[in-house]
C-alpha cells in the first residue's frame, strides 16, 4: 500500500482534497485520514484525528491529510513531521496553501521558490503547492456549480452585477476570490462561509471531472497540484 501525506492550510483545503481524491479514485482503493495539528514552537505539537481512515483488504493507497490551521504553518509542520513520515513508509509529501493575504500576484513566483527552497527529497518526493490567490478561485472557476445554488447564478449574471465572468476569465487572476465567492452567493440570497457544513455543501456541488481536466488546464496553480496527485497514482501503475 502506497502512502501520501498532504499538509493543507485549513478546513477548506482539507475538505476539498478529500472530496477530490474520492471523486477521481475508486473509494474502495483509497483510505483517507484527516488530522488537525496544533502547537509547535514552544508548545508541544499535538495531533487530533478529525476523520479516521477505513482500510479494507483491497485498499491500495493510504492518504494522510494534515490540517495545519493557517498558511504560515504548512511548511513548518511538514518539515517537523517529514522524517517520521518517511520512516513510516510515505513516498510522497505535499503541501497546499493560499497566497492571500500576505502576498500579491507578482510575488507568487518568489513565494513558491522560497517555500520549496532546499526541501529534502530523499526517500519521499516533497513539494509545496499554492492556490492562487485562494482556493476559492478554483471553486469560482468551476462556475457550473453556481447554477446548482441558483438557476440565476450564470456567468453573465455575475458579470453584470459584479464585473467579472468566471467562465471567460481565469479566477486565479482575482485578488480576493473568497470575497468574490461570497458576493456571488449573496446575489441570490445565499451565503458562503468557511464553516464545515457550508464548505461540504459547496464542494459536493463541484464537477470534479471538469475540475481535474478542463479547469486544470485553464488555471495553472490548480493544474500543477492536480498533476502532482495524478503523478503519485500513475507512478504506482508504471511499477506494476
Amino acid at each position: 500500500m502506497r502512502k501520501l501525506a498532504i499538509f493543507v492550510e485549513g478546513l477548506t483545503e482539507q475538505i476539498l482534497v478529500r472530496h477530490l481524491l474520492q471523486a477521481v479514485l475508486d473509494r474502495n482503493r483509497i483510505a483517507i485520514q484527516t488530522v488537525k495539528i496544533t502547537g509547535g514552537h514552544n508548545v508541544r505539537m499535538s495531533f487530533t484525528v478529525m476523520r479516521a481512515a477505513h482500510v479494507e483488504r483491497n485498499t491500495d493507497y493510504y492518504i494522510m491529510v494534515y490540517d495545519c490551521g493557517g498558511e504560515t504553518n504548512v511548511k513548518g509542520y511538514l518539515m517537523a513531521h517529514r522524517d517520521k513520515l518517511v520512516r513510516s513508509g510515505y513516498t510522497a509529501i505535499m503541501g497546499l496553501r493560499d497566497a492571500y493575504p500576505n502576498f500579491q500576484h507578482d510575488e507568487v513566483p518568489k513565494l513558491l521558490k522560497g517555500l520549496n527552497y532546499r526541501l529534502p527529497q530523499k526517500k519521499a518526493s516533497t513539494r509545496i503547492y499554492l492556490a492562487v490567490m485562494e482556493t476559492e478561485a478554483w471553486f469560482l472557476g468551476e462556475y457550473r456549480h453556481l447554477r446548482k445554488v441558483s438557476g440565476k447564478l450564470t456567468p453573465e449574471f455575475i458579470e453584470k452585477h459584479l464585473g467579472f465572468n468566471p467562465k471567460t476569465e481565469n479566477m486565479e487572476d482575482r485578488d480576493r476570490p473568497a470575497a468574490d465567492m461570497k458576493a456571488a452567493y449573496q446575489l441570490v440570497g445565499h451565503d458562503y462561509t468557511k464553516k464545515r457544513d457550508r464548505l461540504n455543501a459547496v464542494i459536493r456541488k463541484l464537477d470534479f471531472n471538469h475540475f481535474t481536466h478542463g479547469l486544470a488546464r485553464k488555471m495553472p496553480s490548480l493544474g500543477t497540484f492536480v498533476a502532482a496527485l495524478e503523478g503519485f497514482f500513475q507512478e504506482d501503475m508504471k511499477s506494476t
